[in-house]
C-alpha cells in the first residue's frame, strides 16, 4: 500500500484496535514506516505497563448514594407524570397560565420603562464635558517631564528633566509615523507641566 492511510486508522491501529483485514492493510504501509513501527511499539509497553499497576476495572465510590439519588428522580418524574395523580390537571393549568402571562409582563415592563425614559426632562443642566490633558507619569525620583503641544505645527514634545542624554553613537529606530510637511513657520501654542 503506498498511500498513507488517514489519522483516525492509523490511531486505532497504533491502539491495536483494528480488524483483521484493516489491520493488514495498515501493516503493509507501515513495513516501510520505522517511526509508525515505533509509535506502535511504545504504545504496547504504556498498554502493558498501566495494566500491571492499575485495576482492570473499580467501583465509585458511594455508588449507593448515588444510585438511591438516581431511583428517587426517577420515581418522582415518574409520579409527576402518570395521570393518576388528581393535581396533576391543576399544576398543568397553572402551568400553561404562567408559560403566556410571565412573557407578556415582562415585554409590558419593558415598554413602560421605555415609555418613562423618554418623558423624563432633568431641570438641572448637564455641567460642561471635562477636558483633561495628558498625564505625565515618571518612575524615576529626580526625574521631571514637560510636555509642549503645538497644535499648529501638529506637534507634542515632551522633554524629561533629570535624564543622562543619549550619546551620539545611538541611532533611533525607524517609527510607524507618518511623515507630514512641516509648516512654514511653527510656534509653541502650549505648555502644561
Amino acid at each position: 500500500m503506498n498511500t498513507m492511510p488517514d489519522e483516525e486508522m492509523l490511531a486505532l491501529w497504533v491502539e491495536d484496535e483494528l480488524d483483521a483485514a484493516s489491520a493488514a492493510t495498515v501493516e503493509a504501509w507501515a513495513a516501510s514506516q520505522p517511526e509508525w513501527l515505533t509509535r506502535r511499539e511504545e504504545a504496547r509497553q504504556v498498554r502493558s505497563l498501566l495494566r500491571a499497576h492499575l485495576p482492570a476495572s473499580e467501583e465509585p465510590p458511594y455508588a449507593d448514594f448515588f444510585n438511591s439519588r438516581i431511583s428517587r428522580e426517577i420515581a418522582r418524574e415518574a409520579a409527576a407524570a402518570s395521570p393518576a395523580t388528581a393535581a396533576a390537571p391543576a399544576r398543568r393549568q397553572a402551568g400553561s397560565i404562567l408559560r403566556w402571562f410571565l412573557p407578556a409582563t415582562a415585554v409590558a415592563g419593558m415598554a413602560l420603562c421605555f415609555w418613562a425614559g423618554t418623558r423624563v426632562v432633568s431641570s438641572t443642566p448637564l455641567p460642561p464635558p471635562l477636558t483633561v490633558g495628558p498625564v505625565l507619569y515618571t518612575p524615576e525620583d529626580g526625574v521631571s517631564a514637560d510636555y509642549f503641544d503645538s497644535s499648529s505645527a501638529d506637534a507634542m514634545v515632551i522633554v524629561l528633566d533629570g535624564v543622562s542624554a543619549f550619546p551620539d553613537s545611538f541611532e533611533l529606530p525607524d517609527t510607524a509615523a507618518v511623515e507630514k510637511e512641516p509648516p512654514a513657520t511653527a510656534s509653541i501654542d502650549t505648555f502644561s507641566r
